[in-house]
């Protein structure tokens, strides 16, 4: 009996020894494994957080690319419709008068049909240039500045109606491409509005200051829609504001101008500017 109790105690006192000692590793173990979890945690939110960061930038540059084929079909929208209607509205006028003139005076018919086919072939090209802008085509055709301007007053006189162009002082020779695409295609569409509803001459009017265009365009109309105004009265927009006009200030906007249009007395009347950044250099030659 001694020795079974002597055992006993013996082994309990050993067991007590071993189980204190390896009381260290067993912390040491649990440590480990709260570190092991508290990383894989850490990674597991940072890898949420890149997938997250990653999927906000894709819907950014999705949206971003959103906003910017949009704009681009705006401005070729405006493109196809400054084009177009004004290439069509120089053919119906040459074609009319064509028409009419081809038995009196038949030099007047040919020439009318000559100045029909520049104005479609010069058409079908910019309408070419257009569709492949819409196919992503790399081929860029250069846009009209405001050197091509005198080529659009031909037109337009070959049209039969007179453009008589006031232009003061000569304008900078560094107006930014933007600017003189801006003011080529509003000046476009207010002389394809005068073909079309016109009544009489076209009188434009441009006045260049260091860092701004004020342009006018103004004609009378077959019917006024009011009274004759005094010089200052504002001008008054028609009932329904066509593609056309909203096509004008838009293009005015993106290079920060603006456009009026509107009726003053029995003219019509577009008025717009053009602010540029442009630094002192030699004056170049306006269109007259």
């Amino acid at each position: 009996g001694a020795t079974v109790i002597t055992g006993y105690l013996f082994g309990s006192q050993l067991l007590s020894a071993a189980s204190w000692s390896v009381l260290p590793l067993a912390a040491a173990v649990l440590i480990a494994a709260g570190f092991a979890l508290l990383l894989a945690w850490t990674v597991g939110a940072l890898v949420r957080t890149s997938l997250r960061a990653r999927r906000t930038q894709r819907e950014r540059e999705r949206a971003e690319r959103e906003r910017i084929e949009e704009q681009e079909r705006g401005r070729i929208a405006r493109d196809m419709h400054d084009v177009v209607g004004h290439s069509l509205a120089v053919i119906i006028a040459q074609a009319d008068g064509a028409r009419y003139a081809a038995d009196a005076d038949p030099q007047a018919g040919k020439d009318a049909l000559a100045t029909i086919s520049t104005t479609a072939r010069s058409a079908l090209a910019d309408v070419r240039l257009l569709l492949a802008q819409l196919r992503h085509s790399e081929g860029m055709a250069p846009q009209p500045m405001l050197n091509d301007l005198e080529s659009l007053y031909s037109q337009v006189r070959a049209a039969g109606l007179a453009v008589r162009v006031d232009v003061e002082p000569m304008p900078p020779a560094n107006v930014p491409a933007a600017v003189q695409l801006a003011i080529y295609r509003v000046l476009q569409e207010a002389l394809t509005n005068a073909i079309r509803h016109g009544n009489g001459d076209v009188e434009v009017t441009m006045r260049w200051l260091p860092d701004r265009l004020h342009l006018w365009a103004s004609n009378p109309v077959a019917e006024p829609v009011d009274p004759p105004a005094a010089d200052a009265a504002p001008l008054t927009d028609p009932a329904g504001v066509s593609h056309g006009i909203v096509g004008m200030r838009e293009r005015a906007r993106l290079v920060g101008g603006a456009v009026e249009a509107g009726m003053v007395g029995e003219l019509w009347v577009v008025r717009a500017t053009f602010p540029f950044a442009a630094e002192p250099q030699p004056h170049g030659s306006a269109a007259r």
